[in-house]
């Protein structure tokens, strides 16, 4: 556990791991870093991997105010902090929306952009659009009927995900309903637009065919305003696919760090060679 201090004063838990290109790896709402330590412990033998607990999330200070627009201010900083100039970025759901606004905001850092499950940021969080969608249904349920059928339409593999739940950190339990209510507000804010056809990065959207807390109307806006977005969709996979089919991922997402290595270190090359 790594602190960093912001410019206002808010500490935030970092980790970082490995050596190499550097990947930045940001989670969703009121998640916390945990979701990628196991991938992150793979890919580190190749690249500098970077986990970092959101403000309000995690370990990170929970500030009762977050405006959106600081989670990737955020970032840049502890970027900033670890010396690293630019770097891969890989956004789970909302997460994907922080990375996609960085992207935009600060190119120059940005050599790529996987994106997990991307979500638009809306007036409902992804797990209640899910629960509406099937409000009808299931509003009388017991809480644990609910629980059970909506996992149902949110992953691939019960089973792996039971697991994987395992090595994540329960954090949420630990918030108090203020700065719940901040988190939810961050995300769920009218005024927030997301400028994806401002992405110059190469973008790798990965959708996990089980997901119905990302909806095919987020793949899409993002497949299509984003130039040149590319789609893998991971068929055993629900929300997860680094959990529900890890091999798999980390070959498509290693395949295509790759050869974006390839053709940053060509250009600056290039870019050299004409000086």
């Amino acid at each position: 556990m790594e602190l960093y201090t912001t410019k206002d004063d808010t500490a935030l838990n970092y980790e970082t791991m490995g050596s190499g290109q550097p990947i930045v790896m940001i989670h969703s709402a009121f998640e916390n870093y945990s979701i990628f330590n196991q991938i992150a412990e793979k890919l580190s033998s190749s690249y500098q991997i970077v986990l970092i607990d959101l403000r309000g999330h995690g370990f990170s200070d929970k500030p009762l105010h977050i405006d959106f627009e600081t989670y990737a201010s955020d970032v840049k900083e502890l970027m900033d902090f670890l010396y690293i100039r630019h770097a891969f970025f890989i956004g789970q759901e909302l997460g994907a929306s922080i990375a996609a606004d960085f992207a935009v905001k600060h190119p120059e850092y940005t050599d790529g952009l996987v994106l997990v499950n991307p979500t638009t940021v809306q007036k409902e969080l992804p797990a209640e659009r899910l629960f509406k969608k099937y409000a009808d249904k299931i509003r009388t349920w017991e809480d644990e009927k609910q629980e059970k059928f909506l996992d149902k339409h949110t992953y691939g593999s019960l089973k792996k995900i039971k697991k994987f739940s395992k090595n994540i950190a329960d954090t949420t339990g630990l918030m108090t309903d203020y700065e719940k209510n901040a988190v939810k507000q961050s995300f769920t804010r009218d005024h927030i637009g997301l400028e994806l056809n401002e992405v110059k990065a190469p973008t790798l959207i990965i959708a996990g065919k089980y997901d119905e807390r990302s909806t095919s109307e987020d793949i899409e806006t993002f497949l299509h305003e984003i130039p040149d977005a590319q789609l893998e969709t991971f068929k055993q996979s629900g929300l997860y696919p680094m959990a529900e089919e890890m091999r798999s991922f980390l070959e498509v997402v290693t395949a295509f760090f790759n050869v974006k290595e390839v053709m940053n270190d060509e250009q600056k090359r290039l870019h050299t060679s004409n000086k």
